[in-house]
């Protein structure tokens, strides 16, 4: 979500005829788009701030702009009272209104294409936000306490943004919701948006993240199988392998509903991908608990996970782990090993089968199910074509057009 926000205010700021730069010395504007969804990444930011002083003070007519999740917790006045230096600051509930800030520091901007920027994906791909917050109260998110409720983008709205982002080159999007799949507009469900995107011209892939266990019904399962467009691969996260931590999470399934899930979107679409995220060392988890963590990854097949230490926060002292630091270091090591190991067998699985490659260099792009794939020759950026898988090294497929 940050990500995609960074794309849209680096747009905002294209249309205004400015270009970015990597050199903090050459910058007449700086953004710096916080986090916090761990305590680290807070203070990361904060700390990034005051290091900006400096730039501030050898530059004083430059713009300094702080936006996002940790703005919003720590609240503008409060910033702009430690750091005076600061220019405006916009939270994330009010993120889709910096255009409305930028404005007021700059002028408005005129009304001329789109100048997107490929910030983070390849210029192939593009993401839609077609949602903002959550409603959900996980015991360990403070997502909806800095983004706010659940609410969902007209599909109108939407669509045009995807209209204009093809338009200026990208081939794959991807919407972006903290639940996706949860997204319903008067009449339109996630089901019927992801048929609106899928008939747009000139769209060679569409993906989506990250949804929700809770939240997957028939009509998806048809739209999966029914349409190659859409991409052979999920992001869902499941957080642990216990049912007792589940609870206490307040994910509101179990072990074995997400597994069953699995096994119906499976059934419907054999190759289909799944990825997720594993939170290790949660309150209370015992050494039973995370066993149950690590027999997850080799059920659920997974093609990787994002890994993480629970993150205690300061303003949360009632919800610090039991763990110290080495031990909780000792269960993550331990986990991204199993995952490690596991992504590898699903990496293997996929030699000899043939993958719908998008690309994104000559050389290299991104198969239907989320893998990289290397090719000695034969792409083109932006092309989709059709590759035989020979091998795989590390983390990524080698194959041959065909």
């Amino acid at each position: 979500m940050n990500e995609a926000d960074s794309r849209d205010i680096a747009a905002s700021f294209g249309r205004r005829g400015y270009t970015l730069t990597d050199d903090l010395k050459k910058a007449d504007a700086v953004v710096v788009n916080t986090c916090t969804v761990r305590q680290r990444a807070e203070d990361k930011a904060i700390s990034q701030i005051g290091r900006l002083r400096k730039w501030k003070l050898a530059r004083p007519d430059g713009k300094l702009f702080i936006v996002g999740c940790a703005a919003q917790k720590l609240g503008g006045k409060d910033l702009k009272r430690r750091f005076p230096f600061v220019d405006e600051v916009t939270g994330a509930r009010d993120i889709e209104y910096f255009e409305d800030a930028l404005a007021a520091q700059l002028g408005p901007a005129p009304e001329t294409g789109y100048p997107d920027s490929a910030l983070f994906r390849s210029p192939q791909s593009s993401y839609v936000t077609i949602m903002r917050g959550c409603s959900h109260k996980c015991s360990y998110c403070i997502v909806p306490a800095v983004r706010g409720p659940a609410v969902f983008l007209p599909p109108e709205e939407i669509l045009q943004d995807a209209r204009l982002k093809l338009a200026a080159g990208a081939k794959e999007i991807v919407l972006l919701g903290q639940t996706v799949n949860a997204y319903r507009h008067g009449k339109t469900t996630f089901s019927e948006l992801l048929k609106k995107v899928l008939g747009l011209p000139g769209l060679a892939r569409l993906r989506f993240m990250s949804p929700h266990p809770l939240y997957f019904d028939e009509s998806f399962t048809a739209v999966l199988a029914g349409n190659p467009k859409l991409a052979r691969y999920l992001h869902l996260p499941v957080q642990s392998g216990s049912d007792r931590i589940l609870k206490a999470m307040r994910r509101g399934y179990t072990r074995t509903q997400y597994l069953d899930l699995l096994a119906k979107l499976r059934a419907a679409v054999p190759e289909l991908a799944v990825s997720t995220d594993f939170i290790v060392g949660y309150p209370g988890e015992t050494e039973e608990d995370f066993a149950d963590t690590l027999a997850l990854i080799k059920e659920g097949r997974f093609s990787m996970a994002f890994c993480f230490k629970y993150s205690p926060r300061s303003d949360r002292p009632e919800m610090a782990s039991h763990l110290d630091e080495p031990a909780m270091e000792a269960r993550l090591e331990k986990l991204l090993a199993a995952v490690k190991k596991n992504s590898r067998l699903v990496l293997n699985e996929r030699i000899g089968k043939i993958e719908e490659v998008l690309f994104e260099t000559e050389n290299y792009g991104r198969t239907s199910g989320n893998f990289g794939c290397r090719v000695k020759a034969g792409g083109a950026p932006g092309a989709l074509s059709k590759a035989l898988i020979e091998g795989a090294d590390k983390n990524v497929l080698n194959g041959k057009v065909i």
